[in-house]
């Protein structure tokens, strides 16, 4: 990382990509400088939403972090890719944080969390609610003390159980991506 700015690749240029963008597109300290999907179309959709199209784009995500050597790798890929995407990024030297769920299997969940422990890189998962913009209003609210001392805070989430895509696939969907 030079100058307090994280040099990254964007692998998965599926929808989810999008929402990753709209939350670092502001940012300075975010630099994407590669994309890699399977799905050249979807690869050159992003970049040209995303005023992107000057970077490198790649299938081949070996090929490409070696050719940019990025700090870090956005895995936005479907639950079955984040195996691969994470175990080459890690041997190229890049931190990584990923999309939910951390992995399609708990087996392939403790292999890349090993995997970046013997690295020395950071990986983590992104739980994007989180990180929005009403949710941080709310906690600096809180923290402000203008309520007084907060002891509980519940809040409640609903969407209908079928997401379509790879979800259709997982066991226990609500538990392993919306959680």
């Amino acid at each position: 990382m030079s100058n307090g700015t994280v040099r990254a690749v964007m692998v998965g240029c599926g929808s989810i990509s999008n929402a990753w963008f709209k939350g670092f597109k502001d940012d300075p300290r975010v630099q994407i400088v590669g994309l890699v999907d399977l799905m050249p179309e979807s690869m050159a959709k992003v970049a040209e939403a995303q005023e992107l199209s000057d970077i490198p784009q790649s299938t081949d995500l070996a090929a490409l972090l070696a050719e940019v050597k990025p700090d870090a790798v956005f895995n936005c890929t479907i639950p079955e890719a984040h195996l691969p995407v994470t175990m080459t990024a890690l041997e190229h030297g890049c931190h990584v944080m990923g999309e939910k769920p951390l992995a399609d299997t708990m087996a392939n969940a403790r292999t890349m969390v090993a995997a970046a422990g013997d690295a020395d890189r950071i990986f983590s998962v992104i739980q994007n609610r989180r990180y929005q913009k009403q949710i941080r209003s709310l906690q600096a609210f809180l923290e402000s003390g203008a309520i007084g001392k907060v002891t509980t805070v519940n809040t409640d989430f609903y969407l209908g159980a079928h997401f379509g895509g790879f979800r259709d696939r997982m066991e226990h969907v609500l538990l392993l991506d919306m959680a």
